[in-house]
C-alpha cells in the first residue's frame, strides 16, 4: 500500500484518506465477478425514494468495445485510460420512473454510486479515475440514449496502479494523491 504520511492529521477512515485518482495503470484483466462485486456496490447506494436513477455502462480491455470506450473519451485521458481495466459511464436517468417528473436529485445519486463503486474498487485491491474530460454526445450516440430521458454524468477508469512507473517524485502533479482543504474551510459547525 502506497504510504500517504501528509494525510496522517485526517479524522477519516483510510478507506477515504487513501482513496485517489491515479493515472498510471498497468494492463490487468479484470474478472467479470470482481467487476460485477464492484458495480453492486452501487447498486446499493442511497437515491431519493429508492429512485436509483444511474446506469452504469462498461467495457472491459478484453472486449470489443473497449477501443470504442476509450475513443469516447478526450485526447488527454485516452493516453492513460487504455491501460486500465474497465473503461465506463455513468448515465442519470433524468424522471421519475412512478411518475412523469423531473428527478433534480438525480446526478447527486448518481455521484453517490460513483464513490460506492470507487470505495468496493479499493476494497479489492483496485483504484479507479473519475472523467469529465470525455465526449457526452458521442456517447449518447453510441448508447443511443434518449436525452430527453438520460444525461451522460461522467466516464471513469477501473484498474491495478503500475507501481513500477509510479513515484511521486517522478510526476509533475497530475498523478500524485491530491492534497485537501483543512476541515474548517469545507464544514461550519453551527452549535
Amino acid at each position: 500500500m502506497i504510504n500517504f504520511s501528509d494525510r496522517s492529521s485526517s479524522f477519516a477512515d483510510d478507506l477515504f484518506v487513501e482513496r485517489w485518482s491515479p493515472r498510471d495503470f498497468v494492463k490487468h484483466n479484470l474478472e467479470k465477478e470482481t467487476l460485477k462485486k464492484i458495480i453492486d456496490a452501487a447498486r446499493w447506494s442511497p437515491s431519493c425514494v429508492n429512485e436509483q436513477p444511474w446506469r452504469i455502462y462498461t467495457a472491459s480491455n478484453e472486449s470489443r468495445n473497449f477501443d470504442t470506450f476509450v475513443s469516447l473519451l478526450t485526447e488527454g485521458n485516452q493516453i492513460w485510460a487504455k491501460n486500465a481495466s474497465v473503461i465506463g459511464f455513468v448515465i442519470s436517468k433524468l424522471k421519475f420512473t412512478k411518475k412523469d417528473k423531473k428527478n433534480r436529485l438525480a446526478e447527486f445519486d448518481c455521484g453517490a454510486a460513483w464513490m460506492s463503486l470507487t470505495l468496493q474498487a479499493r476494497l479489492v485491491g483496485l483504484y479507479t479515475h473519475g472523467m469529465g474530460g470525455i465526449h457526452r454526445e458521442e456517447i449518447e450516440k453510441y448508447l443511443n440514449l434518449n436525452i430527453e430521458n438520460y444525461r451522460v454524468v461522467m466516464g471513469f477508469a477501473i484498474g491495478k496502479l503500475d507501481v513500477e512507473k509510479y513515484s511521486l517524485s517522478d510526476h509533475d502533479g497530475k498523478n500524485r494523491p491530491s492534497t485537501r482543504f483543512d476541515l474548517p474551510e469545507i464544514w461550519s459547525d453551527m452549535d
